[in-house]
């Protein structure tokens, strides 16, 4: 979900960057943001269950984007999503998790029936807010990465913690230079380098922690934050481990960081501002999602076993009262290597069936034949065929973009 309206506040301090900057560096990827613009692109048939090689364009998708990583010098370091940590899951429960299924079901209500009116471009429109990725279109992805040699990692929670503690280590660590993603939580988490908006032709938006706390532009100033005042100004606009206070977003939250300059201080003056209705446990709430953000558990590929972002700090061991599950649960090094390495399902924690590599890579290859005989570079032409009635004869076409 990321932090509401944080990149547009920060814009200021974002600037344009190609990737070829980076040549030569080793360069972490959000796989779930790559995975969900690729998936736009065979919506219909990911929704409707089709086994076609056209609902695994997202494959296609991804995997062009690597090349074109691979092109500029950059070497790809691609980190998968794993399981919610328990803070997480409340917080979705109450604000998001029944507002997106119920979204997702309507959607799909929509789209069928558009397709059984043989209105296929709308269908489209309504599919691809339906559509949702799995663990099982993960694992299909993962398993062509290892047959051309790409390195991954499953996170054992979140993959915004994982690329986080890469970006903190040295090359000849299994580090990383920089991030590539959608989500803006990055921010938050304190990762140096980071590209948004990433294009197929390697053009993004680049934001550099060092450049907000030395610059002043367009009336912001970070030159008096530290980055756990940074942080605490990301929690109270709001995040995936702790809603925001209604009436402030991340202007306010600025704001009050900023004129105070103490988070503590900050909390209570909103307690005893009447014109916010402050949670009674808020205080908790945020010291806890405040240690998320510093200390959340993460994979440690040296030690094949689960660790912290960084070293717990007894101040924010408080706030979570010994319950360090909040962080994500410790798991045995055996399962969390398991999941890493992309044989277990960190959901279900169920193994995958493994595919050979070779047939992998084979499958990913009549893909990309198929498209190159039907498609160009920017987009396809493509028949789709309704499950809906097993008498329904081909009800029309759709252009959908592929890259």
């Amino acid at each position: 979900m990321g932090i509401q309206n944080l990149l547009r506040f920060m814009r200021p301090f974002i600037e344009p960057v190609h990737i070829k900057k980076y040549s030569g560096k080793r360069v972490g990827i959000d796989a779930y943001s790559w995975m969900h613009k690729g998936a736009y692109s065979c919506s219909m048939e990911l929704c409707l269950g089709s086994q076609c090689d056209a609902a695994k364009r997202y494959l296609k998708y991804f995997m062009h984007h690597i090349n074109l990583l691979r092109h500029y010098n950059v070497i790809p370091v691609v980190v998968f999503d794993g399981g919610n940590t328990p803070s997480k899951s409340a917080t979705e429960d109450e604000r998001h998790r029944q507002v997106i299924v119920w979204r997702r079901e309507a959607n799909l209500v929509l789209a069928n029936e558009k397709l059984k009116e043989g209105d296929v471009g709308v269908a489209v429109e309504f599919f691809r807010k339906a559509v949702q990725i799995t663990p099982s279109m993960a694992h299909q992805l993962i398993q062509i990465l290892r047959s051309e040699s790409v390195e991954f990692v499953v996170a054992p929670y979140e993959a915004d913690a994982q690329l986080a503690y890469l970006a903190t280590l040295e090359a000849d660590q299994g580090g990383i230079t920089a991030v590539i993603t959608e989500d803006s939580d990055l921010i938050a988490y304190g990762c140096k380098s980071i590209i948004f908006k990433m294009d197929r032709f390697g053009n993004g938006e680049e934001f550099l922690m060092d450049r907000i706390f030395s610059a002043v532009t367009e009336g912001l100033s970070f030159k008096h934050f530290d980055k756990e005042m940074f942080t605490g100004m990301c929690v109270l606009a709001g995040c995936d481990f702790l809603p925001s206070i209604p009436g402030i977003g991340t202007k306010r939250a600025y704001s009050l960081v900023s004129k105070y300059k103490n988070l503590d201080r900050v909390l209570s003056v909103l307690k005893l501002d009447k014109k916010y209705r402050v949670p009674e446990d808020y205080s908790d709430s945020f010291g806890k999602a405040i240690a998320i953000f510093h200390h959340a558990r993460i994979y440690d590929v040296e030690t094949k076993a689960l660790k912290h972002l960084k070293p717990l700090e007894q101040k924010y061991l408080q706030y979570l009262n010994g319950d360090l599950n909040l962080l994500g649960p410790e798991l045995p090094s055996s399962m969390a290597a398991a999941i890493a390495e992309g044989n277990l399902n960190p959901i279900t924690m169920e193994a995958f069936n493994q595919t050979p590599a070779a047939e992998s890579c084979a499958a990913f290859d009549h893909i990309d034949k198929n498209e190159s005989q039907t498609s160009s570079a920017e987009e396809s032409c493509i028949t789709i065929l309704s499950g809906l009635s097993r008498n329904q004869d081909i009800i029309g076409k759709s252009t959908i973009e592929v890259f």
